[in-house]
């Protein structure tokens, strides 16, 4: 028995409707690797609370990796999942209400905009294992929890099936900055909720060591975010700046550092530069941008942005796991300005490659010296060269791949020894 047309079970409760952020683009990409290793990947959603408000949402093409995809309280129709729930529609209308008072000036506690809950962290209910149990079955050689919270399925399935976690963050390392988009944890919790599983997926090398030193029983695969690098570099246009990130604490929090420490002192030095911001982090700024920013929101593609840009900024002030769009932005052969926060994990890799500080001043000569053409061509290359050493998809999803072989054949049997003379 080999690993080829066995079934790998991916358990998620996260918003997943294709590459938009980086956890989805993350779970994506191990899906794909599956496929590559000649197994079948399918996609178990026993939350309906992923739809947070939306009472519908598209499915994206890249989505089609899975080979089933089942959502609990939910209708398929087409590329669209459509919520069964009476509870959102009404909700959807008291928000609705709410933004309308707000624009109008109304300030009471009623009006203010409440985001839904963490999906990925709400407590498993009764009926969230019953769907696991009745689901899995046929599709469950190996299970994978995406993020620790959905350990809490292993319970449902058949004694002895091989389990992994995806790590995608060390929640106790990310600190009381994150409190409105991720879940709290102590570090005693979240080590006893990654030993439910036989083996931990980590993002970067930092957290797959903490796995591998705290998790005892568990074995730690590092597997980074894989990418696949443009032809040659792309040193873009001096002017133009990009920013991509999703509506999360740290990308929200770090754009404000710069839209108020950063970007005045670029602008006062080179009137002309212009920042565009893609991704969904524009909706935490419903009053607009500084001057010169550009608010994109989601956008079809970020190939051409990334083409355009002269310099690609990262200015994470906390966070943890490997930031996916510090990938995407080598892979495009882009000139980077980062913080520290960014690099966390791959700090070896990207030495020389990218600028990194978090001092407001230094942040903002880094943009400025970029400025120069042939400086910036250099940096591109640099990161570049990085991301085709270091973040191929054979040499990211290689010990992935390795696991789950291993997990669904059975031990070779020794042959026997010859009887003594």
């Amino acid at each position: 028995m080999t690993a080829r047309g066995k079934h790998v079970l991916f358990i998620s409760r996260q918003r997943l409707v294709g590459t938009t952020n980086g956890s989805s683009t993350y779970l994506i990409d191990l899906a794909r690797a599956v496929r590559a290793a000649g197994m079948v990947p399918h996609l178990l959603q026993p939350a309906p609370t992923l739809m947070g408000r939306w009472p519908m949402l598209t499915l994206r093409p890249e989505m089609a990796v899975f080979e089933t995809h089942v959502a609990r309280g939910l209708l398929r129709v087409g590329n669209r999942l459509i919520s069964l729930s009476p509870r959102l529609y009404s909700s959807v209308a008291r928000a609705g209400v709410a933004a309308l008072a707000r624009r109008a000036g109304v300030q009471a506690a009623w009006a203010r905009d409440r985001k839904a809950p963490y999906a990925v962290a709400i407590p498993w209910t009764a009926a969230d294992h019953r769907f696991v149990a009745q689901h899995a079955r046929g599709r469950c050689d190996v299970a994978i929890a995406d993020y620790m919270f959905n350990a809490e399925a292993f319970a449902d399935l058949p004694a002895g099936t091989p389990t992994a976690i995806v790590m995608h963050d060390l929640f106790h390392a990310r600190g009381s900055a994150a409190t409105d988009s991720v879940a709290q944890v102590e570090r005693a919790h979240e080590v006893a909720m990654l030993a439910r599983a036989d083996a931990v997926i980590a993002i970067q090398a930092t957290e797959a060591r903490f796995v591998a030193d705290e998790v005892p029983g568990t074995r730690a695969i590092l597997a980074p975010m894989a990418a696949t690098p443009v032809a040659r570099p792309q040193p873009g246009t001096a002017d133009r700046l990009l920013f991509v990130g999703s509506d999360t604490a740290p990308n929200v929090d770090g754009l404000r550092w710069f839209f108020d420490a950063v970007w005045p002192s670029i602008r006062a030095a080179a009137p002309a530069t212009r920042l565009e911001v893609a991704g969904s982090v524009a909706r935490a700024f419903p009053d607009g941008a500084p001057e010169g920013v550009t608010l994109l929101g989601l956008v079809d593609s970020l190939v051409p942005l990334y083409a355009a840009a002269g310099v690609v900024i990262s200015p994470l002030t906390f966070g943890s796991g490997l930031k996916i769009k510090l990938i995407e932005a080598l892979a495009a052969g882009k000139a980077i300005v980062a913080t520290p926060v960014t690099l966390q994990g791959v700090e070896r890799e990207c030495a020389g490659a990218v600028d990194c500080t978090d001092d407001a001043a230094a942040f903002a000569a880094h943009v400025l010296a970029l400025r120069d053409d042939e400086r910036r061509a250099r940096q591109a290359a640099a990161a570049l060269a990085v991301a085709v050493a270091h973040f191929s998809p054979a040499a990211c999803y290689r010990d992935v791949q390795q696991w789950l072989a291993a997990s669904v054949s059975p031990p070779s049997t020794p042959a026997p020894s010859a009887p003594a003379s």
